[in-house]
């Protein structure tokens, strides 16, 4: 448990340090598997939900960008 939450940190610092669009999302790229398994750590009957906001976010993300840009 101790990777994942020391990824997420990496992820946020780089965020909040005020580094460019293309450098965070480099950054970001190499601690994603972390991540993804700190996932597994989910409970069972909770799992649906999260992919369920997360496919959610990332819908309304990707509209808000078309329709701002």
């Amino acid at each position: 448990m101790l990777l994942p939450l020391a990824a997420l940190v990496a992820v946020l610092g780089a965020d909040l340090s005020g580094l460019s669009k293309a450098e965070v999302e480099r950054i970001w790229l190499p601690f994603v598997v972390w991540l993804l398994v700190a996932t597994a750590r989910l409970p069972q009957g909770s799992r649906r939900w999260w992919l369920a906001a997360q496919a959610l976010t990332a819908l309304a993300v990707n509209h808000l960008v078309w329709t701002v840009s």
